[in-house]
């Protein structure tokens, strides 16, 4: 399982949301190009770049940023408004590695099918943010901000046909909230969708969470809060894994 810090983008500021909401805002006093460069110097190998602005517009607002932040050898998945060809074509010619899809894939699958032919199964990470309802996940779209009755299981099946191999999932009553991950939901999603690499983001605490997830078989865990909060080091983290 790989560590793949997280950097949420709110008017050029490193932010955190709790729950996803918008008015339960954490602002960070960190430069976003300076942040990248030190996961980077650490140890990390992939960033998950999330560009809020985008995500509640619905097109990508923070790409001159987010080019800023390569750095050598760091792959860079972003995420956040990409919600046509046009715009994933932007992105792609930006230098951004993998293009994560979240509401679009919800609301728009034949367009998002276009954009998966366009870039390739391997280049699209889906981004399928969820609330447990009746014991089931149902993805919410825009930002968190509507949710929907979409069936996360009937989703996965769709797009798995498509060549899609990598998949993060959130449980948004757990992102920002530092009280741990949602170990049931990403057991299910392992156990229904083992050929997937789920990458796991939300309510990460500590390395007895990063250790449980990789023993459900996660294939990678996204950092957020955790990082900005804790004494977490990735630099000792990939060392005590290497022994």
């Amino acid at each position: 399982m790989i560590i793949i810090p997280a950097i949420d983008l709110y008017r050029g500021q490193c932010v955190r949301l709790r729950k996803g909401r918008f008015d339960q805002i954490s602002v960070y006093d960190y430069s976003p190009i300076t942040l990248a460069q030190g996961y980077a110097l650490q140890g990390a190998q992939r960033l998950h770049i999330v560009d809020l602005d985008g995500a509640k517009s619905g097109t990508i607002e923070q790409l001159h940023l987010i080019q800023a932040m390569h750095a050598p050898g760091l792959c860079l998945q972003v995420g956040g408004g990409i919600r046509s060809l046009e715009t994933a074509k932007t992105c792609l010619q930006a230098g951004i590695n993998k293009l994560v899809l979240g509401s679009i894939a919800v609301i728009n699958p034949n367009l998002t099918a276009q954009i998966i032919e366009l870039t390739k199964p391997e280049n699209i990470v889906l981004a399928l943010d969820v609330q447990i309802k009746n014991n089931l996940p149902k993805p919410a779209i825009n930002g968190w901000q509507v949710p929907t009755d979409t069936n996360l299981w009937d989703l996965v099946n769709h797009y798995q046909q498509l060549g899609i191999t990598q998949i993060l999932c959130t449980d948004i009553e757990s992102d920002g909230m530092m009280n741990g991950p949602n170990f049931q939901l990403y057991q299910e999603a392992v156990t229904r969708f083992p050929q997937i690499g789920w990458q796991a983001s939300g309510g990460i605490r500590d390395i007895n969470d990063l250790e449980k997830l990789s023993t459900i078989g996660i294939a990678a865990a996204i950092l957020g809060r955790m990082l900005y909060e804790s004494d977490f080091d990735i630099t000792s983290y990939l060392a005590r894994k290497a022994w």
